[in-house]
């Protein structure tokens, strides 16, 4: 008698689709481009943006890390022309632009000093971004669309709704005193996309909304990863084309399991940072470290 592997069930099916699909699903406009053509991209950005601004931005990270202290001298222009392997025209280019945000000193016969600064202080969106929602008095949105559509097929998979289901579609861009900082889109199936209305929303983050409507989020998965910056993405967020962006997908559930809110956001690196408090698990053969 012939074996046979026992068929998966339905659910079990559409939870391996919709994994799928997650792993698949682009966080934000500038990470589509790279899942069609990544060599592309990279040939674009390479063309973008120049060597020493590369080569300037390296240098600015670690000056704001206190990689140099104020009172020794930074390595010298042939010391940073060999380890970038450029020429030394290229290394003054990008000190240049240092010396003009004042970052460095140069002085003849001394040579180039870090000035004492502190790290900007970067917003934090561990866990569900909590300090976004903490910061909703400091910080200000500007929306860019709220429309009623058909849900793109990866977006509706995600979702767990049938392909071409009507849903809420809303695109801001989120700024603080010192200018944006990220940008998002929210996708929202019915009937939670019936409960938000532009007026409603504000300043608010999406969930903060939904939860004052009534809606219990029980659960919550996120992805984060980096990306480039597209044309678009950096004239909104006022930064270079090709610049480095944290790059983050998450969708909450309710206490049934069903998805109720799928975000895929795009965040200044230099303005925001991952952080989640972790503990030691001792139980079982191997201890891990689990979130706390």
């Amino acid at each position: 008698m012939a074996n046979h592997k026992p068929r998966a069930t339905k659910s079990a099916r559409r939870a391996t689709r919709r994994r799928a699909a997650y792993d698949a699903a682009p966080a934000g406009r500038a990470s589509a481009r790279s899942r069609a053509a990544p060599a592309a991209r990279q040939q674009l950005v390479s063309d973008v943006v120049p060597r020493y601004y590369q080569i300037y931005s390296l240098l600015r990270q670690r000056l704001l890390a206190g990689v140099w202290p104020p009172d020794r001298a930074m390595p010298t222009e042939e010391a940073f022309a060999a380890e970038f392997a450029v020429a030394r025209v290229t290394i003054r280019n990008a000190l240049r632009l240092l010396e003009q945000e004042k970052l460095i000193i140069r002085t003849r016969g001394r040579g180039t000093f870090a000035v004492a600064t502190r790290a900007p202080e970067k917003l934090n969106f561990g866990g569900l971004l909590e300090a976004v929602a903490d910061a909703e008095r400091t910080t200000h949105v500007r929306l860019l669309s709220f429309e009623r559509l058909a849900l793109p097929a990866e977006v509706a998979q995600l979702l767990d709704c049938p392909v071409g289901s009507i849903g809420l579609a809303i695109e801001r861009v989120r700024s603080d005193r010192k200018g944006p900082f990220s940008y998002t889109r929210c996708f929202l199936r019915e009937p939670e996309a019936a409960l938000v209305d532009r007026q409603a929303l504000g300043n608010r983050t999406v969930l903060a909304t939904l939860v004052a409507a009534g809606v219990e989020a029980g659960t919550a998965e996120q992805r984060v990863s980096a990306t480039l910056a597209d044309l678009e993405v950096a004239r909104l967020l006022q930064i270079d084309v090709g610049a480095p962006l944290v790059e983050l997908t998450r969708i909450v559930r309710n206490a049934d399991e069903r998805p109720i809110e799928l975000i895929q956001g795009l965040y200044r690196p230099d303005r925001y940072e991952y952080r989640v408090k972790v503990s030691r698990s001792t139980g079982g053969e191997t201890p891990q470290w689990v979130l706390k």
